[in-house]
């Protein structure tokens, strides 16, 4: 039995498979979370690979024992393994605030990008991390709602079909960095490799609201603050478990930090007016 265990904050759990290809296509979905086992995990997920003379290969997920999943393709096995983990991680982290964005940082300046899905969050999350900016995450930024600190959520980008081609064109991947299902088209790239993910708590710099449309003129400009706290609450994934708390964490976010709405039709030009700030 194979048997990868992972610490996110203070949930732990464990992906285990008696199919060492399976491992090994496990290894870069959290590379950075990854520890030693130590302990008894909240979760364990386990992968299953069996042969059907109808169905042909069948991949199936359990967790805790149950079964959650099964399908035909390999690639949608590990998406769908990566959506399972990541909302029973997110349930288990309650005790910070959830915003759905992207998240940067260079030197002791962390940038946020909230938005929804297909607003482009990944690719200019990627573009940053090419010019100097570390990754926190593309997708999830989690709050604490003391201290008001970013906490990093690493996990890799799971990049799909549409976007692959591109993002390898313009050299914004490098395959030896991430796992490409050539037949099914999913590259799970790991943008931190070669840099040691930076797991210090900061105060957010500037949040960028981000607009993403190829009849856009580009342009970067200020909102007001309490604007932008309405905008969080929208990508907030665990407003409700807050409440009227989820305000109060919001405006403190806000407070000291720069706030801007970026329209942009050109990721090398929505760099360069982020880089600006």
């Amino acid at each position: 039995m194979y048997s990868l265990d992972y610490k996110l904050q203070s949930h732990r759990f464990s992906i285990q498979t008696g199919n060492k290809k399976l491992a090994d296509l496990c290894s870069p979905l959290y590379p950075s979370s990854r520890i030693r086992h130590n302990g008894r995990a909240d979760i364990t997920y386990s992968l299953k690979m069996r042969t059907d003379s109808v169905a042909g290969t069948i991949y199936e997920i359990f967790v805790d024992g149950k079964k959650k999943y099964k399908t035909n393709s390999r690639s949608e096995l590990f998406s769908h393994l990566e959506w399972i983990v990541t909302g029973n991680t997110l349930s288990h982290l309650q005790e910070f605030f959830q915003i759905h964005a992207g998240a940067v940082v260079k030197g002791r300046k962390v940038i946020l990008l909230p938005a929804g899905h297909g607003s482009g969050k990944t690719t200019l999350t990627l573009s940053l991390t090419r010019n100097h900016y570390r990754c926190l995450s593309d997708d999830i930024v989690l709050i604490d709602p003391k201290s008001l600190m970013v906490i990093p959520f690493p996990r890799s980008f799971l990049i799909k079909e549409g976007a692959i081609k591109k993002l390898i064109r313009s050299n914004l991947t490098d395959k030896r960095n991430g796992y490409y299902c050539r037949s099914d088209g999913i590259l799970y790239y790991n943008p931190n490799t070669g840099n040691k993910l930076s797991t210090r708590k900061i105060k957010p710099h500037a949040i960028i609201e981000l607009k993403h449309n190829r009849r856009f003129k580009n342009d970067l400009r200020p909102v007001s603050k309490s604007q932008m706290c309405i905008k969080l609450l929208r990508q907030s994934f665990n407003v409700h478990d807050y409440k009227r708390k989820a305000v109060t964490i919001l405006t403190g976010l806000v407070r000291e930090t720069k706030c801007y709405s970026l329209k942009t039709n050109n990721v090398d030009d929505a760099v360069r007016l982020i880089s600006q700030i």
